[in-house]
């Protein structure tokens, strides 16, 4: 940490940016980020030297912490806001194209980086000069570690009550209120993402061509997903005879309820991706329904673009908007990891865990498998290090595997594809599509959890078997019913088919939120490699970004 208390006096100034820029330059930091952190403390000092006071002193310091750098300025003034930096600077002296590009600059300059707040009397300002790309995972393992020690702790040494008290009381609602602002924002934020991006296309041709490739490739990897889980269940042929007798109707009950009139038929899926109305879709977070409605909209707005431009711009204003919304709800994910973390562990019935415990494993061994299957593709297809793309990826796989749902996750990848270098073509409309109809990570355990079952009832697993199977999981992978614990809901409609009956998914409930968390890890994975990939293929790739 180095610090440095300035007169506010016309040296100021000079005085602040040379020593700022000594203290970057001790720190081996790049010339590119020296530059511009440069520019915007020449811009911070001279607004605060327009309100303050000849006596006043100005304070700069320079923060370092978990590979993160920034300089921190402050000063006995007048409040201000960034817009008043643009006021200064006067962008409205430009005709409305240079306007527009300069006010762009500006925007990456200080709106995206600048904090400023006030304290005892003094404005503060804080940006940063370098981010780390490891301090997020260290929040977030942090989080996760000290989430399951505190709810070991809670459930093996308090009593049952005062634990369940604790999760309902202090853990669960904090857990359900970042869930609903999920929820809140993840409907307006695919619609408004997946329109603009659509609208922003001058060749509707080319966005055909994009679309039909998204879905080849979604297709492809649901197909390699079941291989996978049938190779992994080769390699571990689990599956206990005596378990039959531990089946109970009673547990499977709430299951087979939700399975109930639940459809799996190609037709009812196509058919149900045109609404009837405009707000059902927005209520249940639809995202077939929302998709549609989007693109429908973007393609109304691109050939309206050169009569009424008005409608594209408002379309990347609410993006913006809710873009915005999400990047600050993604700096909570460390605190929403320790509560779901604690929130299981306080639930967790040890004696259902070691029931079946072998099955986790199994599944666990096929995601990680297919995990590897996508990097080879993404250096095979596209000739991109997958090293790179774990490494600015990492952050949506975390909040994946904590909040178990790939809508959940939503706002997290489009965060990470942006940083990557995927144009906003691709990702806004491939990662909404991918966390509907790519469920790659649900067909590897959906299989598993099939045979495992078929060899506890003493079921042959014959060629006509797998078949039917490997045809009813790429059904299922694309019209997964959208209700909570829809993959167990899947799992029961699933092994009837090969003569299980469907209580036996009692078997796995106790398990199966350790076993979704990573199945979903594993399915927006393989969203962001398509999405990469196909921008790869389409020249939409930003190849000094993702490399950087």
């Amino acid at each position: 940490m180095s610090k440095k208390v300035l007169k506010a006096d016309k040296n100021a100034i000079s005085t602040g940016v040379t020593f700022i820029e000594g203290c970057l330059k001790e720190k081996n930091i790049q010339n590119k980020q020296i530059v511009q952190t440069l520019l915007t403390s020449e811009e911070v000092l001279a607004k605060f030297l327009e309100s303050a006071s000849p006596e006043s002193d100005i304070e700069i310091e320079i923060k370092g912490y978990f590979g993160n750098l920034s300089v921190q300025i402050k000063s006995a003034c007048d409040a201000f806001a960034v817009s008043d930096i643009y006021e200064r600077l006067r962008v409205d002296e430009f005709d409305e194209d240079a306007g527009d590009v300069i006010k762009k600059l500006y925007d990456k300059l200080f709106a995206d980086t600048l904090l400023i707040r006030r304290n005892k009397g003094k404005t503060i300002v804080t940006f940063p000069v370098k981010k780390s790309t490891y301090s997020n995972l260290i929040y977030t393992i942090a989080a996760l570690i000290f989430g399951i020690l505190i709810g070991f702790l809670i459930h093996n040494f308090l009593p049952a009550a005062v634990g369940k008290n604790i999760s309902t009381l202090l853990i669960t609602p904090v857990y359900t209120m970042f869930l609903n602002f999920l929820k809140l924002i993840v409907a307006p934020l695919v619609f408004f993402s997946v329109a603009y991006s659509i609208a922003d296309f001058t060749d509707l041709k080319a966005l055909g061509r994009i679309a039909t490739r998204i879905v080849v490739f979604y297709l492809m990897t649901s197909m390699i997903a079941i291989c996978v889980g049938y190779f992994t269940y080769q390699l571990f042929p689990i599956g206990n005879t005596d378990l039959a007798v531990a089946v109970s109707e009673e547990t499977a009950e709430a299951t087979l309820q939700k399975a109930e009139g639940v459809t799996i038929s190609i037709k009812d899926t196509i058919v149900g991706i045109v609404p009837s109305d405009i707000i059902t879709p927005f209520q249940k977070s639809d995202m077939l329904q929302l998709i549609f409605m989007a693109v429908v909209l973007g393609i109304a707005a691109a050939s309206l673009a050169g009569k009424v431009p008005e409608v594209k711009k408002m379309l990347g204003i609410l993006n913006d908007v809710f873009s915005k919304i999400t990047s600050v709800m993604v700096k909570l994910i460390p605190l929403i990891v320790f509560c779901s973390m604690a929130k299981m562990m306080i639930a967790m019935n040890f004696e259902t865990l070691l029931n079946v415990f072998v099955w986790a494993p199994v599944i666990y061994l096929g995601d990680i498998l297919m995990i590897g299957v996508y990097v080879i593709l993404l250096a095979l297809f596209a000739g991109l290090a997958p090293n790179k793309f774990l490494k600015k990826y990492y952050p949506a796989m975390t909040s994946a595997f904590t909040c178990a749902s790939s809508n959940a996750a939503l706002p997290t990848s489009i965060e990470c594809c942006d940083k990557m270098g995927i144009s906003p073509k691709i990702y806004s409309f491939s990662l909404p599509l991918g966390a509907t109809i790519n469920m790659d990570g649900s067909c590897i355990s959906l299989l598993i959890s099939a045979l495992f079952c078929a060899k506890i009832f003493q079921i042959p697993v014959t060629p006509s078997v797998l078949l039917s199977l490997f045809i009813a999981i790429m059904v299922l992978s694309v019209g997964s019913p959208g209700v909570p614990g829809g993959n167990l809901v899947c799992i029961a409609l699933l092994i009837p088919q090969i003569g299980v009956p469907a209580e036996a998914v009692s078997l796995v409930m106790g398990l199966y939120p350790l076993v979704g968390m990573m199945q979903t890890c594993t399915n927006v994975t393989g969203d962001a490699v398509v999405s990469a990939i196909v921008a790869k293929k389409e020249g939409l790739l930003d190849k000094s970004k993702f490399n950087s």
